[in-house]
């Protein structure tokens, strides 16, 4: 039995959206305890520790509440779509993505993923999903990416070069893109047949670290990746980081969408992980934003809310 069927109802009013602003600030506080890490690692190592250490959480927690830690709910088809989704989503989209973190910061980066829902909407329109969106979604499409236009100026106080910040940008670009593909083929899978939470997490989250793994193995880099999280407050740092974010922050997403009444409100809420990133870079990695950034933020989350309520 799953953790979503054992608590298949809400335990208190709004606990859904409660859950869903929760996972929103776990992710984008674990983003900024990742940005602070000195000496910083290479994305694909802390990528690479991410993994395995979000990895052995789903496992035990599999384990703990179906008495295997195997997954058994998944048929090889289901299998072989959660793990297709995982390499993009956990090796190569969450590669990206960290390494856009350390090159523009986690607000910045975080603006610039917004486009998931705007590329997932226009890819669903496509053959085999063939969806047709409703005016209000094409409308909060070109609110959202007017406002990730917006955002991606280089501000005045960045202190890498023009190259860096436009690799940042370019980098949650092909992790937006990498992160639709892995949606999409989820979403596929589910549309043959509904899988248990926890099974096919733990089916993504062992792909992803094993896609790592053999891509580590391809260009050379498994030896580096594995010495810098050698280091006891690198591993430890991780682990939590880990823990709290992708673990915890997957599962409270999880209990959003299963409590709350709305899909839509509920993914919404979980957008809202650059208008709380402000805050927390302004006091953690002393980052500024002027008026020009904050209203970008807000438009381009208002597009997202446009697109998800439609």
């Amino acid at each position: 039995m799953s953790v979503l069927q054992t608590l298949a109802s809400s335990p208190f009013p709004f606990a859904g959206e409660a859950s869903a602003v929760l996972s929103a600030l776990l992710w984008g506080s674990v983003g900024v305890v990742f940005a602070r890490m000195r000496p910083a690692p290479s994305p694909a190592g802390l990528n690479l520790g991410k993994n395995v250490a979000a990895t052995v959480c789903f496992v035990l927690t599999l384990w703990i509440w179906s008495g295997s830690p195997i997954p058994t709910g998944l048929d090889a088809r289901m299998i072989a779509v959660f793990s297709a989704s995982g390499v993009l989503g956990l090796t190569l989209c969450d590669t990206f993505l960290l390494r856009s973190l350390l090159n523009i910061g986690p607000q910045r980066m975080s603006v610039v993923f917004l486009l998931v829902p705007a590329m997932t909407a226009l890819a669903a329109a496509l053959p085999p999903f063939s969806e047709t969106p409703p005016g209000i979604t094409w409308a909060g499409m070109f609110v959202c990416i007017g406002g990730i236009l917006l955002a991606i100026k280089r501000p005045a106080h960045y202190q890498g070069t023009d190259a860096d910040f436009r690799r940042g940008v370019r980098d949650a670009f092909f992790a937006a893109l990498f992160q639709t593909g892995a949606i999409l083929l989820a979403r596929y899978g589910l549309s043959v047949k509904e899988a248990p939470i926890l099974d096919s997490a733990v089916v993504r989250m062992a792909a992803g670290t094993l896609g790592l793994v053999v891509l580590g193995g391809v260009i050379g880099g498994l030896g580096a990746w594995t010495r810098e999280l050698r280091r006891p407050k690198t591993a430890w740092t991780i682990f939590w980081g880990s823990f709290f974010g992708t673990f915890l922050g997957i599962l409270t997403n999880q209990f959003g969408l299963q409590w709350s009444a709305s899909t839509g409100v509920a993914t919404t809420l979980n957008s809202l992980m650059p208008i709380f990133l402000m805050p927390l870079s302004i006091l953690f990695l002393g980052e500024r934003f002027g008026i020009r950034g904050v209203v970008a933020t807000a438009i381009a989350v208002g597009g997202v809310a446009l697109m998800l309520l439609g």
